[in-house]
C-alpha cells in the first residue's frame, strides 16, 4: 500500500503515529511523511525529521508554512500542497480535526479537503491521530481503531527528537507517551497501541 501522513510540525508524526508508521515500512508498504512547516535546511528540527524518518524506513517532504502562522495563508494554498502528493494513496493519516492547536486544525481541514471523494480518488481510509499536548486539551478525539505497536521502538524513534520532550508531568515527556501508549494497548486487550478516530474507511 501507498501511506500518506500529513502533519503539522516536526515530532507530530512520530507522537501521532511514528509505531503504525514503523509497522507500514516493514510489511513493505510506501510511507511518506509531509510536514506543513518548518524545513529550513540545517534547521535541528529538519534533521531530526529526516533522521527518525530515515530510522522508520519513511520519507519526508517540508511544505514550508510558517510555524504557528498557518492561518496567514490562504487555504487553498496548503490544500494545493497536499494534493499534489495524493495520487495512488491508498491510507491517509493525519491530525484530530479538535486539536487545541491551530496549526494542527488547519492541517486536518486541508487534508481531508484534498481528499474530498471524487470520482478515481484511490483514498480508501483517513485516520486522525492524537498528539500529546494538544489533543487532550482539545474536543472530540473518541478512538476507536488501534494500531498494536511496540512501546520501546517509538522510544528510540522518539530519540531523534529529544530537545522537542519535556520533563514529567508535562503531556509532551516520554512517560507521559508511554502511559498513553500503554492506556490505548489495554483499551483494547494488548500491551501498547496507538490509537485513531475514523475519519472515512471505504471497503
Amino acid at each position: 500500500m501507498n501511506i500518506l501522513v500529513v502533519a503539522a510540525h516536526p515530532d507530530d508524526e512520530v507522537l501521532g503515529c511514528g509505531g503504525t508508521i514503523s509497522k507500514h515500512t516493514e510489511a513493505g508498504d510506501v510511507v511518506k511523511v509531509l510536514i506543513m512547516t518548518e524545513g529550513r535546511e540545517g534547521d535541528p528540527q529538519t534533521r531530526a525529521a529526516k533522521a527518525a524518518n530515515r530510522f522508520m524506513g519513511s520519507t519526508v517532504e517540508f511544505m514550508r508554512f510558517p510555524d504557528q502562522k498557518m492561518d496567514m495563508v490562504p487555504f487553498l494554498e496548503i490544500v494545493q500542497k497536499i494534493e499534489n502528493h495524493i495520487k495512488n494513496i491508498d491510507v491517509v493519516y493525519t491530525h484530530h480535526k479538535g486539536d487545541l492547536n491551530l496549526d494542527h486544525r488547519l492541517t486536518y481541514q486541508a487534508t481531508v479537503t484534498a481528499c474530498r471523494p471524487l470520482p478515481g480518488s484511490t483514498v480508501k481510509k483517513i485516520l486522525c491521530f492524537e498528539v500529546l499536548s494538544s489533543t487532550e486539551w482539545g474536543a472530540g478525539f473518541e478512538p476507536n481503531y488501534f494500531v498494536g505497536i511496540d512501546i520501546s521502538h517509538k522510544g528510540r524513534i522518539l530519540d531523534f527528537y529529544e530537545a522537542e520532550m519535556r520533563e514529567f508531568p508535562h503531556a509532551r515527556s516520554r512517560a507521559s507517551v508511554r502511559a498513553l501508549v500503554n492506556l490505548r494497548g489495554v483499551t483494547v486487550g494488548i500491551p501498547s497501541a496507538e490509537a485513531f478516530m475514523v475519519e472515512r474507511i471505504i471497503c
